[in-house]
């Protein structure tokens, strides 16, 4: 047994755990009582502050504890990408808004994942995507 106490290794074998058993995903047959968990859909401007992980970690906490409580918890995913701001800041950096914003998805996505909040990852949803605005579009 190590003498030190390592928490990357600890939490790296939580979060691999979590993954292989989808441990946070919900599912529409469960018996249990349902709870739907959603703070809002991000926005997608590349880097997470201090605003950002207390807004999150407090509704993840309470994903927890409706779980913890016996609840079926759906705590999805989404990012608030479409639109002129996406698209004045892929412009202002020589870049497709589509590519500018998948890229940031991504960073904001590992920065999440490393925070250890509990998302249900397969609802993952982004406002920029067809599957998504598909539907706004059939409402008009």
């Amino acid at each position: 047994m190590d003498e030190k106490y390592f928490p990357e290794k600890i939490e790296e074998n939580g979060k691999q755990r979590w993954a292989e058993t989808g441990a946070f995903e919900a599912h529409d047959d469960d018996p249990r009582p349902k709870f739907y968990a959603l703070e809002m859909l991000r926005t997608h401007r590349a880097f997470l502050h201090m605003g950002h992980v207390r807004n999150y970690s407090i509704g993840d906490a309470l994903a927890w504890y409706k779980r913890l409580r016996g609840f079926n918890v759906l705590h999805p995913i989404g990012w608030d990408s479409f639109g002129q701001p996406a698209e004045q800041a892929a412009i202002k950096r020589g870049v497709q808004p589509r590519e500018w914003t998948e890229k940031n998805i991504a960073l904001m996505r590992g920065q999440f994942q490393r925070l250890g909040i509990s998302y249900d990852w397969s609802r993952e949803i982004a406002a920029h995507r067809p599957e998504y605005y598909k539907w706004d579009q059939c409402s008009f």
